[in-house]
């Protein structure tokens, strides 16, 4: 697996023919899902907000201490003992005889599994592996040994996230989260038919984001090295971590734990473990994608038309503000966010303790406000109806985006057959066929 190289380094994950620019558009903050080509400071004011940005983060970092990691430690408790409360409620909830009090320790053991799942996820998992405590030198609590409880491999989501995400972020073509290769949510991506069935494929992502999170790092790499010589050398370690964690999630939540739980209280003691898994893991991922989402594809979420091979570091950290969106609310809200309710500070300070977004936000939105950047903030309701407003606005085409799919579809068909050839060739023969694309792919490098 390939090392995450430094955040600010330009450049992407393999030599890649430059986005053409397209004519610029007039930056103005109040326009409607805004598209930008270049900068809209000048590197003067980029470059003396970053010194003030940089400055802020140096603050912080110098002041990390025992506090901190009390602090992850007593997350880290949280995850762990809510489990286990949890996964007991689930394996007794069938003992008692009334079925109301049955059906209040399942959803009790159920509640607390998906607050230990989004808590694991959130707060936990995201943030260590980012690298946030990594100057603790804690064995476990660090980005290069800690995984987490989901179907995702960690290398597999820091290179497509801490690394492509956040170096290449909102650049179509680039940022492979825009949209996550099925979701259009800007004119700069082609419309096809499919697009009309925008939310309803969005509704399916939320339900199972976590695997949607899984095989986003696999369609990456198929489409980095689809013409590489070295496209065996890269696909076949990654589908083999993806499947032993497959396999390592699905036996836990789906066939251990509910056996045990069976041959323990009773085949019914099975049944409630297995229901509040499937429950708790759907719920973590409905909440994982929302909040998500809100920090990126809200009303006023800039996205970039390509990268400027002379991008600055103020130029960077400018993208990064536009490009994200921030979520009001109280300290457990945020808790339970992972701080990505701080969408904005997790982008310009990615390997900062999450912890601390919320003290500097007052500092980082006057920062913003000074160099006249829209610092985009709002409810958890307010920012998830524009999502998904957005999402509905771009599964209709205009009539130009209409017409130029029926011209390239079938150039398109064409080259798409002669780079998958021989892929197909291979795996779709007997069930596979009725899969993904993307999960063929997984399968045809997995040994």
């Amino acid at each position: 697996m390939r090392l995450l190289p430094p955040m600010f380094s330009a450049r992407s994950a393999l030599p890649t023919t430059p986005i053409q620019s397209v004519v610029d558009k007039r930056w103005v903050a109040q326009t409607r899902y805004p598209t930008l080509s270049s900068a809209p400071l000048s590197k003067v004011q980029t470059e003396t907000m970053a010194a003030e940005l940089d400055a802020l983060y140096q603050s912080v970092m110098a002041s990390l201490g025992a506090e901190d990691a009390r602090y992850i430690q007593r997350i880290y408790a949280a995850v762990v003992y809510s489990e286990i409360l949890a996964r007991g409620l689930l394996a007794v909830a069938a003992c008692p005889s009334s079925r109301r009090k049955q059906l209040s320790i399942w959803l009790l053991g159920t509640s607390l599994l998906s607050f230990s799942k989004i808590l694991n996820n959130m707060e936990l998992g995201h943030n260590v592996m980012h690298g946030q405590y990594d100057w603790m030198q804690h064995p476990h609590l660090n980005s290069q040994k800690f995984d987490w409880d989901i179907v995702c491999p960690a290398p597999l989501w820091q290179h497509s996230h801490n690394y492509l995400h956040h170096t290449f972020t909102n650049i179509v073509g680039r940022d492979h989260d825009v949209g996550y290769h099925l979701i259009r949510v800007t004119d700069e991506q082609p419309w096809t038919p499919s697009d009309s069935n925008n939310l309803l494929i969005t509704m399916i992502l939320a339900l199972g984001f976590e695997w949607a999170v899984a095989f986003h790092d696999i369609q990456i790499s198929v489409d980095e090295y689809a013409h590489d010589a070295h496209l065996v050398d890269v696909m076949t370690p990654k589908s083999q971590a993806l499947f032993d964690k497959i396999k390592r999630q699905i036996g836990k939540d789906y066939l251990v734990l509910p056996m045990f739980s069976g041959l323990v209280f009773g085949a019914r003691s099975a049944m409630t473990t297995a229901s509040g898994n499937v429950t708790a893991n759907i719920v973590r991922n409905v909440w994982t994608w929302a909040v998500i989402f809100c920090g990126h594809f809200t009303e006023q979420a800039h996205i970039y038309t390509h990268l400027d091979d002379n991008e600055s570091r103020g130029d960077w950290y400018t993208r990064q503000i536009l490009g994200s969106s921030n979520i009001t609310g109280r300290k457990w809200f945020h808790i339970l966010t992972g701080h990505l309710s701080h969408q904005i500070e997790h982008h310009i300070y990615p390997d900062m303790p999450a912890n601390h977004y919320t003290r500097v936000a007052p500092q980082v939105q006057e920062i913003c406000k000074k160099y006249g950047l829209p610092y985009n903030t709002g409810s958890f309701g307010a920012q998830l109806t524009q999502v998904i407003k957005r999402i509905y606005h771009f599964s209709k085409p205009s009539n130009d985006k209409r017409d130029s799919y029926l011209q390239t579809q079938m150039v398109m068909d064409k080259n798409n057959e002669t780079s998958q050839a021989k892929t197909s060739l291979t795996v779709t023969q007997g069930l596979s066929k009725y899969l993904p694309p993307v999960v063929r792919h997984a399968l045809f490098y997995y040994k």
